[in-house]
C-alpha cells in the first residue's frame, strides 16, 4: 500500500510539472460555444418601436395585410426574424392596433434572451409573445438549449410541450432532461418539469413526475447533487442534500445521510440575513451510532452550531460563536463542516458591545467544551464586562492616555474548583517621541486587580484566600528606528534596517494564591491564563501569559530588528526578523522554580519571508532555546505557484520534546517525542478539463504517514465528476502509545454544470480536504 501510494503521488507531481498549459480557460471555451447578442440592446415599449422588413418580393394590402417572400428579414428592436415567407397582419386602429407575423416553411428568430429555429409560428409584434411549432432553442450569452414540439413564448415564461433541456454545448449530449411539459420562468431563472426523464448519453436513468431545475444564478428550492463514498469508519455512505429557498434573505439545506456502519444522520443548516445581522444555525444528529469503537452507553450523537454577526443602532455590535457536540470524540469519529479532529475545543462565546470614537463597552460570556482527557476543564466566564478608553494628546499635552477595565465572574463545573469575581483596572500613560531618526515610546502602566474567591462546594475542595488585592506598576521604553539605503549588494533594490530595543520593568508579586493550586487533573492556569507561545513579534509583548491572573515580573531588555528588501516598484521581496530577550532578573509569578525563566536570555526567535519571484515564495521561522541548548521550534514552507490554481508546496515543521513538555498545560500527559513532519501538496489544472490535488504528510519521528489525500476531478462545460481518496490518523479508545490507527475513505461527487456561471475547477474544494488542509502561509504578496 505504501509503495503504491508514493508511486501515485509521484505520478501526480510529475504530470503536474510537465503538463502543457491550456490555451483558454474552460469558462471562456464554454461561453464561446453559445450564441451571443450582436449589436446594441434596445429598450422601450415594443409597440412604439419601428419595424424594418427586407425581402425579394412583397405584396401589400395596406394597412391590414402584407406578404413577403424570399430572404425575408424582419427587425424590431432586439428581435430579428429570418424566413422565406412571412405574412404580416394588422388589426385595430390608433392605440389599439395589433400586429402579427405568421411564418411557415422554416425560420430563425433571435433576441437578447433566446435563439429559436422552427417550422412555423405566430409572432406578436407588439410584445414578445410567440407560438411556435417544432422548435429548437438556445439561450443567448449563457448555456442552455433544447427542443420542443410546441413553444408558447411570453414576456415572463416559456411553456413547452414534449420538450428537452441540457446545458451541454452543441454536438454534446452527455445529459439531457426530457419532459411532457416544461415551463421556464425567465426572471426567476428556473424551470418546472412534469413527467421528467433524466438521460445520460440518451439512456434514461431517472424518472420523476415533477422536477425543478435552476437555469441561472438565482437560488432555487430543490434537490442538490448527492455525495456518495465509503470509509473504514463509516462504511458505505450516501447523502442527499435538499435546498430550501425560504425567502430572498433566508435559506436552509437539509441533508439526510446514510452510513452502512453507523446508521442515519440528519444535517441541517439555516442561513439568514436581516437588518440587524447575518449568520447561520446548524445541527447534526445521529440517533443511534452503531460505530463499534464508540464506547458510550448513550448512542445518540449531535452537534449544535450558531454563528451570528450584527451591527445595529449605528454603534452596537453583537457577535455569537457557539458550537457544542454530544461527546469529546465527535469530531474524531464524524466528519463535520463545523469542526475538525485537530481542534482541541469548541468555542461557546457571546459578546455585545457599544462603540464610540474614544471608547467602547462590551458584555460577553465565554466557555469552552474541551476534547482533552483532563478531569477538570477550564473555567467559564459569565458575565465579563470590558471598558476601553483611548485619548491621544491628553489636555493639550503630548501624552497619550488609555484605560482598560474589566469585571469578570468565573465558575467551573468541578465542585473541587473555587469560584471568583475579578475586578481589574489598568490605566496607561504614554509619551510618544518622534523625529526623522526614529521614535521612542515611554509608557507607564498600572495593573490593579481585586479578587473575591469562594471555595468549591466539595468537601475535598482546597481552601482559598477569600480576598486578594494585587497592584503591579509597569514601565516600558520602546525605541525603534528605520534606516534605508539604495547602496545594497543587490543592484536595483532598496534595503531597510529596522532595529528595535525595548526595556520592560514590572516588580514581582507572588500570585500562587490566585485560583487553584492543584498540580494534577486541572486543565488551566489561574482562571483564564495560559503561557503564550513565543515568536519574534511576541518578544515585544508586555506579558508572558494570556489572561490577567498571571502577570509575571519583568526586568529585561528585548533586542530585535528587521531588514527588508524592496524592488524598484517598491514591492517588498524579502524580510528577516531576529530577536531575543535578555533578563536582568528571572521572570517569576510565584515561588515555584518551574514557573520562572532560567538563564540570562530567552530563546532566539527568527522569522523570514522571501518572494523569490512571482512564482516562488518561501517562509521560515526558527527558535533556539538557550536554556535547553537546542532547537525548540522550526518550520519552513516553499511554494511554487506559476499561475491560477496551480501550486506545489513543500513544508516542514519541528518541535522538540522538551519544548512541548514544558509548555503543556497541567494535567496533560507528556508527549514523549519530538514532532518532525514533512508535507507536500500538489494542486494543478492539468488541462481545461482535468484537475488533481494530492498531499502527503509524513511523521519522520514515527516513520509513518499521518495524512494523505488524492483527489481527481474532470470538468466539462455541462458536468463534472470528482473522486477523492484519503487516509489519515485517527484516535481509538485506550490505544497504546506510538500505535497509529488510520481511517481510509473514498468519496465520489457528480455535478451538473452550466446552469449558472460557476466554471471553477474544484481545486479550492479539494485543497480543504483532509485533517491538514492547505494553508497559504506567505505575507509578501
Amino acid at each position: 500500500m505504501k509503495k503504491n501510494y508514493y508511486t501515485l503521488l509521484s505520478l501526480s507531481i510529475l504530470t503536474a510539472l510537465y503538463s502543457v498549459s491550456s490555451s483558454a480557460e474552460l469558462k471562456h471555451q464554454c461561453l464561446f460555444g453559445v450564441p451571443h447578442f450582436i449589436g446594441e440592446k434596445v429598450s422601450g415599449d415594443p409597440n412604439s418601436l419601428p419595424i424594418y422588413i427586407e425581402a425579394d418580393s412583397a405584396e401589400l394590402n395596406q394597412p391590414k395585410y402584407a406578404r413577403y417572400e424570399g430572404n425575408v428579414d424582419i427587425k424590431q428592436g432586439n428581435r430579428h426574424l429570418k424566413t422565406e415567407i412571412a405574412d404580416i397582419k394588422q388589426t385595430g386602429i390608433g392605440e389599439g392596433v395589433q400586429r402579427y407575423a405568421y411564418v411557415a416553411g422554416g425560420f430563425h428568430y433571435s433576441d437578447d434572451l433566446i435563439n429559436l429555429s422552427g417550422d412555423n409560428g405566430k409572432l406578436h409584434l407588439n410584445t414578445k409573445n410567440a407560438d411556435i411549432a417544432n422548435v429548437s432553442y438556445h439561450f443567448v450569452d449563457r448555456q442552455g438549449r433544447g427542443k420542443a414540439e410546441q413553444l408558447e413564448l411570453r414576456e415572463n415564461y416559456r411553456l413547452m410541450k414534449n420538450a428537452s433541456f441540457t446545458s451541454c454545448l452543441q454536438s454534446d449530449d452527455a445529459w439531457q432532461i426530457e419532459a411532457a411539459e416544461m415551463k421556464q420562468y425567465i426572471k426567476e431563472e428556473y424551470a418546472e418539469m412534469w413527467h421528467a426523464r433524466f438521460k445520460i448519453y440518451g439512456v434514461p436513468v431517472f424518472y420523476t413526475p415533477y422536477f425543478q431545475l435552476p437555469i441561472g444564478d438565482r437560488r432555487r428550492t430543490g434537490l442538490l447533487i448527492p455525495d456518495l463514498g465509503g470509509s473504514s469508519r463509516d462504511g458505505y455512505w450516501f447523502s442527499q442534500p435538499f435546498y430550501w429557498n425560504i425567502a430572498p434573505n433566508f435559506d436552509a439545506t437539509i441533508t439526510p445521510k446514510y452510513m452502512s456502519l453507523r446508521g442515519w444522520q440528519l444535517d441541517n443548516e439555516f442561513r439568514y440575513l436581516t437588518q440587524i445581522g447575518e449568520g447561520k444555525i446548524a445541527g447534526e444528529y445521529l440517533h443511534n451510532d452503531r460505530y463499534d469503537k464508540f464506547t458510550s452507553s448513550d448512542r445518540s450523537r449531535y452537534l449544535i452550531h450558531w454563528k451570528h454577526n450584527s451591527n445595529f443602532l449605528q454603534n452596537w455590535r453583537l457577535n455569537i460563536d457557539y458550537t457544542r457536540v454530544s461527546d469529546k470524540s465527535y469530531f474524531t469519529d464524524l466528519s463535520s463542516s463545523y469542526g475538525n479532529s485537530t481542534d482541541g475545543y469548541a468555542d461557546q462565546n457571546f459578546r455585545i458591545a457599544y462603540y464610540q470614537p474614544n471608547y467602547y463597552v462590551a458584555i460577553s460570556a465565554k466557555q469552552f467544551q474541551i476534547f482533552d482527557s483532563a478531569v477538570i476543564g477550564p473555567y467559564r466566564v459569565l458575565p465579563q464586562i470590558d471598558f476601553n478608553y483611548n485619548k491621544n494628546g491628553l489636555v493639550t499635552t503630548p501624552l497619550d492616555f488609555s484605560v482598560f477595565a474589566q469585571v469578570a465572574h468565573f465558575e467551573n463545573k468541578s465542585s473541587l474548583m473555587p469560584r471568583a469575581w475579578r475586578f481589574h483596572f489598568e490605566p496607561t500613560v504614554g509619551l510618544p517621541l518622534t523625529n526623522r531618526y526614529g521614535n521612542v515610546n515611554i509608557e507607564a502602566k498600572l495593573y490593579a486587580t481585586h479578587y473575591n474567591q469562594i471555595k468549591g462546594n466539595s468537601t475535598e475542595a482546597e481552601n482559598v484566600q477569600k480576598t486578594i488585592n494585587r497592584v503591579l506598576p509597569q514601565i516600558k521604553i520602546d525605541l525603534q528606528t528605520l534606516l534605508a539605503s539604495n547602496n545594497t549588494f543587490i543592484e536595483g533594490y532598496t534595503q531597510t534596517l529596522e532595529p528595535r530595543v525595548q526595556y520592560l520593568y514590572r516588580p514581582y508579586r507572588n500570585q500562587s494564591n490566585i485560583g487553584s493550586r492543584r498540580n494534577t487533573d486541572y486543565l488551566g492556569f489561574g482562571y483564564d491564563s495560559a503561557l503564550l507561545q513565543q515568536d519574534y513579534f511576541s518578544l515585544f509583548r508586555d506579558r508572558r501569559y494570556s489572561g490577567l491572573d498571571r502577570i509575571a515580573s519583568a526586568n529585561q531588555f528585548t533586542l530585535g530588528g528587521t531588514t527588508r528588501f524592496y524592488d524598484n516598484q517598491s514591492n517588498e521581496r524579502f524580510n528577516l526578523s531576529l530577536g531575543q530577550i535578555y533578563y536582568i532578573r528571572d521572570s517569576r509569578i510565584d515561588e515555584s522554580d518551574a514557573n520562572s525563566t532560567h538563564g540570562s536570555s530567552s530563546s532566539w526567535a527568527l522569522e523570514s519571508n522571501w518572494r523569490i519571484n512571482p512564482q516562488w515564495n518561501w517562509r521560515g521561522s526558527y527558535q533556539y532555546d538557550t536554556r535547553l541548548k537546542e532547537t525548540s521550534l522550526a518550520n519552513t514552507t516553499l511554494e511554487f505557484n506559476p499561475q491560477g490554481n496551480n501550486l506545489v508546496q513543500l513544508n516542514f515543521r519541528y518541535a522538540s520534546q522538551s519544548y512541548i513538555d514544558q509548555n503543556l498545560t497541567l494535567g496533560v500527559n507528556r508527549y514523549n517525542q519530538d514532532i518532525k513532519q514533512l508535507g507536500v501538496t500538489v494542486a494543478w489544472d492539468l488541462t481545461d478539463n482535468w484537475s488533481v490535488v494530492a498531499h502527503h504528510y509524513q511523521d519522520l519521528a514515527l516513520k509513518k504517514p499521518v495524512d494523505q489525500y488524492l483527489g481527481i476531478r474532470y470538468n466539462s462545460c455541462c458536468w463534472s465528476v470528482g473522486l477523492g481518496a484519503k487516509r489519515n490518523v485517527t484516535a481509538r479508545p485506550y490505544q497504546q502509545d506510538n500505535k497509529l490507527h488510520y481511517d481510509n475513505s473514498v468519496a465520489i461527487n457528480f455535478e451538473l454544470r452550466g446552469l449558472g456561471n460557476d466554471h471553477r475547477s474544484g481545486i479550492d474544494d479539494m485543497l480543504r480536504k483532509g485533517k491538514l488542509s492547505y494553508i497559504k502561509a506567505f505575507s509578501l504578496y
